[in-house]
């Protein structure tokens, strides 16, 4: 990542955006080039710790997490030994030469939050991490009876609001909405069909 780009991020989250990072973003330029001084890279401060050493996982090869994280809660692929310097820690090692160490961190910087996962956690836990980052940016869904898989997403124009429905579970659904399909041109009272596989897109007159 570029210089400007890591200062567009950190500017956001001082502006009171929330950050996530994973692990090796940030670590080198747009040159790839080593920034110095400590992982990672360019968003230490903005995310409030310091790597010293790396620590990758073989594959197969797992860590179990504890904190704030579901009580089965694992990670694979990528460790790191970080110190805070004002972040705080929500998850840490809970076994192998980095047991104790914090794996995910949370940090305010500016009116903003930062949050930095140092390794891959299992795809619950991962969920459970994002479901909490998204709840406390203050983010809800489009559609919040949606059902897994399909992804809505609504548009504003000057006259009518655009709901966009994109079925990526091969099950298609019924879903709420009012308004005009444009893809059929058939008036939606009270509830459109996505087909499986498909889309649909409503025109919400205001």
């Amino acid at each position: 990542m570029d210089d400007a780009g890591a200062a567009n991020l950190t500017s956001f989250a001082e502006c009171g955006g929330t950050l996530a990072v994973g692990f090796h973003s940030g670590a080198v330029d747009d040159n790839c080039h080593v920034r110095l001084g400590g992982y990672p890279g360019g968003f230490r401060e903005t995310l409030g710790v310091r790597t010293d050493e790396l620590f990758p996982l073989l594959p197969g090869e797992t860590r179990q997490l504890t904190g704030q994280v579901p009580q089965d809660a694992t990670a694979t692929l990528w460790s790191e030994r970080i110190r805070l310097t004002s972040a705080e820690a929500i998850a840490s090692y809970a076994d192998g030469p980095l047991a104790g160490v914090p794996a995910v961190t949370r940090n305010a910087h500016g009116t903003g939050t930062a949050w930095y996962l140092a390794t891959r956690p299992d795809p619950a836990t991962l969920g459970v991490l994002l479901a909490r980052i998204r709840d406390e940016a203050g983010v809800r869904p489009v559609l919040a009876t949606a059902p897994d898989g399909i992804e809505a997403v609504r548009r504003s124009g000057t006259d009518a609001d655009y709901l966009f429905l994109i079925d990526h579970s091969g099950a298609g659904g019924e879903l709420p909405a009012h308004g005009v399909e444009l893809l059929t041109g058939k008036s939606v009272h009270g509830s459109v069909t996505v087909p499986a596989r498909g889309v649909a897109v409503v025109r919400e007159t205001r």
